[in-house]
């Protein structure tokens, strides 16, 4: 069994904006059913999606049964208006706006809550994190929130300090985690909260022509580095691949990650039952 537990079903491993507009007139849903039918061949019994905001994983969920695949989504990631998250969400301006969009993400059948705690990673200005970092006070009292409502907590972030913020606050889950740091480790290590890396969301960049490949070789050296301390610290890791992101197809990109995670000699889907309990027993 092989599970994908960082995917987003809307896109199609080549172009966001070119993936996303096929559905903003409605979900293309022979585009989505190709999708899961690729997940299907490629072993994929488990789909954590990160959510979108067009409806594509809501009717993927409808529908992964008929493919065999457990699936699971938030609907659309959370975030604060002016910070990272707009690709694939809807902003709140106070905890007022975001306990309503958690109602709203109940109605649609979320699973989970998906939050951001920080950008993503700037490639094109060294790797820099985008975007302003949410404080520790902001993702704790969203994370209670959340937590009050029986749902569980993904977080997307990067960089060290955001990633131990998240961590801190009761993420149930840390997304990506680029640049973190022991401190961050440890602070997982003893909450419980699972790591999902998505390494290949880098490391398939590597050689495409887009970036600088020596800057795309340190962040995933630095990445990989990280992933073999967290584990020994005990860190629960899980495979992700942000499958749909450039270079990193559906279905193989998972494999890519299992892959990967397999080279440093890490213990994941379909080996590690534990991650399948914590997933299955969080969404």
């Amino acid at each position: 069994m092989i599970f994908e537990c960082h995917g987003h079903i809307i896109l199609d491993g080549d172009t966001y904006s070119g993936a996303v507009a096929r559905h903003e007139r409605g979900v293309d849903k022979a585009f989505v059913r190709k999708n899961l039918q690729i997940c299907l061949e490629h072993g994929i019994v488990f789909y954590r999606d990160g959510g979108d905001k067009h409806g594509a994983s809501v009717f993927a969920k409808s529908i992964a049964a008929e493919y065999g695949i457990d699936y699971r989504t938030p609907a659309y990631i959370i975030h604060k208006k002016g910070y990272y998250g707009g690709m694939f969400g809807k902003s709140f301006e106070d905890l007022s706006d975001f306990c309503t969009l958690v109602a709203d993400a109940k109605l649609l059948g979320a699973d989970f809550i998906k939050m951001t705690a920080s950008g993503m990673l700037d490639f094109s200005s060294g790797g820099d994190v985008t975007h302003p970092a949410m404080t520790f006070h902001e993702l704790r009292e969203m994370v209670n929130i959340s937590h009050g409502e029986g749902l569980s907590v993904m977080i997307h972030a990067n960089g060290a300090d955001s990633i131990r913020r998240a961590a801190e606050s009761g993420a149930d889950s840390i997304e990506h985690g680029f640049y973190m740091d022991s401190d961050c480790m440890k602070v997982m290590a003893q909450t419980g909260a699972v790591w999902v890396p998505t390494s290949v969301a880098v490391a398939n960049l590597i050689g495409a022509g887009r970036y600088d490949d020596d800057l795309l070789n340190r962040i995933v050296g630095g990445h990989k580095a990280a992933l073999t301390e967290a584990a020994a610290l005990g860190v629960l890791i899980a495979c992700g691949s942000d499958a749909g992101a450039v270079k990193v197809l559906q279905g193989t990109g998972t494999l890519d990650e299992l892959s990967l995670l397999d080279s440093l000699g890490i213990d994941t889907s379909p080996g590690n039952r534990k991650i399948e309990e914590v997933f299955r027993r969080q969404c």
